[in-house]
């Protein structure tokens, strides 16, 4: 009698649940939803950035920010977090969508560059889903793709630092989807 069938067999079944136990029991990735108590809303307070041109419309005129939320995750979202602004992506997404909220963050933050001559450092980042270096594209492409927009509103390229941590700096758990949303992140600063 062959037994290599059954080796074959034992240790294919044995890989199949060392890897389920490590995805859904260790990094939590099987889930689709959040429990409630993983949940943390951040109190989001609107934009602000200091305009020192009259002329510019201030970005605390804008429409007020929605709190950013589980419920919404398919979607851009953005808020304010001490000294810079967050733009989260839904998974896989490395592109800012329409969104009137942040087009109005954008415009005005054009205006303010072009008048202050202040650089702008926007930093790309992750969750920790897929392969480091994918991770670290879907950064770098988060950071550029916001450049670009910034660019096309006439800023300099000169004033725009862009750069990618991909997944090795979370602000948020890795082990629920609300937590991976938070990681999957464009971060803003202003003169940093």
């Amino acid at each position: 009698m062959n037994s290599k069938p059954i080796i074959l067999a034992a240790f294919s079944l044995w890989c199949f649940v060392c890897a389920r136990w490590y995805v859904c029991g260790i990094k939590g990735a099987c889930e689709d939803r959040p429990a409630i108590e993983d949940v943390i809303q951040t109190p989001v307070q609107p934009p602000a950035v200091v305009n020192s041109n009259p002329e510019i419309q201030p970005i605390t005129n804008a429409t007020p920010l929605k709190p950013v939320t589980p419920d919404d995750m398919d979607n851009v979202q953005m808020e304010t977090v001490e000294d810079r602004m967050l733009i989260h992506f839904p998974y896989q997404s490395t592109r800012k969508e329409d969104n009137t909220i942040i087009d109005s963050y954008l415009s005005n933050l054009a205006q303010q560059l072009i008048a202050s001559g202040e650089k702008v450092s926007i930093t790309g980042h992750t969750d920790f889903v897929g392969d480091t270096k994918v991770n670290y594209y879907y950064g770098t492409q988060r950071a550029h793709g916001l450049r670009d927009i910034l660019v096309k509103k006439g800023v300099s390229k000169t004033q725009i630092i862009c750069k990618s941590y991909g997944e090795k700096k979370p602000v948020a758990t890795n082990d629920n989807p609300y937590g991976r949303y938070l990681n999957r992140r464009a971060e803003i600063r202003v003169g940093k």
